[in-house]
């Protein structure tokens, strides 16, 4: 399997949730916003898992509007550095559907985005990062600016066994009720 395979039909099958993710990351932010925390919040064109490759890297990279890469490197510029994160996740479809936090309490400042991915065409990046004891996201615009946040449990990525069968029964009874 080369590095482009786990998505190739991770993005068409994440298209029928998409709008239910922005909403979780939405309400999310409002969370946030209410304790007075100052939220930037990206909607990514793509994202696609990468394991270790030439370059060593691994983990998620995000596709996002320029302006909206602006305001993250805006905000580093300004000093704010993320020391937590959270990873709110769902499943359906075989994929992996989350809303990634990256946090500074000191700043009380938070960046949320959207990410997507497909359980088993992801398991190499995910072995990757279990291994590093971290999981990346290469947050990036077209011309290839990017910004790497790091997380450090990675196993907040990967779905417990429970998920994993907890889902395929919903999609098992959704087909027998067809």
């Amino acid at each position: 399997m080369d590095r482009t395979t786990p998505n190739v039909t991770a993005h068409s099958r994440a298209m029928p949730y998409w709008e239910n993710v922005i909403d979780d990351m939405d309400a999310t932010a409002a969370e946030y916003d209410d304790e007075g925390w100052e939220t930037v919040q990206l909607h990514p064109g793509d994202v696609t898992p990468l394991w270790l490759d030439e370059d060593d890297e691994f983990g998620l990279d995000v596709l996002v509007p320029d302006n909206e890469f602006e305001e993250v490197e805006e905000l580093m510029d300004d000093g704010v550095s993320f020391d937590a994160f959270e990873f709110y996740r769902a499943l359906a479809d075989g994929l992996v559907f989350g809303v990634v936090v990256m946090e500074d309490h000191d700043a009380e400042t938070a960046v949320l985005y959207p990410v997507y991915y497909d359980m088993q065409g992801a398991e190499g990046m995910l072995d990757d990062a279990t291994e590093a004891g971290e999981m990346y996201t290469f947050v990036r615009t077209l011309s290839e600016d990017r910004v790497q946040f790091v997380h450090d449990d990675p196993s907040l990525f990967r779905p417990t066994e429970e998920e994993i069968e907890a889902a395929t029964a919903d999609v098992e009874e959704a087909d027998v009720e067809e």
